[in-house]
């Protein structure tokens, strides 16, 4: 069993490991891990993603760049497939759908560019910070 050094962050090092039975137990951790993704995001219509960069920190070892870029590929189609679920029980509101629609996907396209410029130490602090926030004030209902 050979381990290699993926990357370091602070004084935490991330190792990839050869030995085939870590790498078996690697896949099902992660796969186990898709499945709660995949339940919080179909469950409440979103949030798989705020669960999948987590995951995909410290279970899967990417950096947080990496983790959230792969995060949102993984939502894409989690997504479409809740959409259709929804629309075939008519729980979608047209009206608010094509106006909410645009922005979001000005949205999308104004942070897949901050990503690309934001360092992982700030990128860190935004998802953690908001990820917080967003805990308290559910709390605090």
């Amino acid at each position: 069993m050979t381990e290699k050094l993926l990357f370091e962050s602070g004084s935490v090092a991330k190792f990839a490991v050869d030995d085939p039975g870590r790498r078996k137990v690697r896949r099902i951790v992660l796969a186990l891990s898709g499945a709660a993704v995949g339940i919080v995001n179909g469950l409440f219509g979103a949030g798989g993603g705020m669960l999948a960069v987590p995951v995909l920190t410290f279970a899967a070892g990417l950096n947080g760049k990496k983790a959230h870029a792969t995060a949102i590929a993984l939502i894409l189609p989690l997504c479409l497939v809740s959409t259709v679920v929804y629309a075939l029980n008519a729980d979608i509101d047209a009206g608010t759908l094509l106006p909410t629609a645009a922005g979001v996907l000005a949205g999308g396209v104004l942070g897949a560019v901050a990503l690309k410029k934001l360092s992982v130490p700030a990128l860190n602090f935004l998802f953690y910070g908001l990820m917080l926030f967003a805990g308290i004030k559910m709390m605090m209902r």
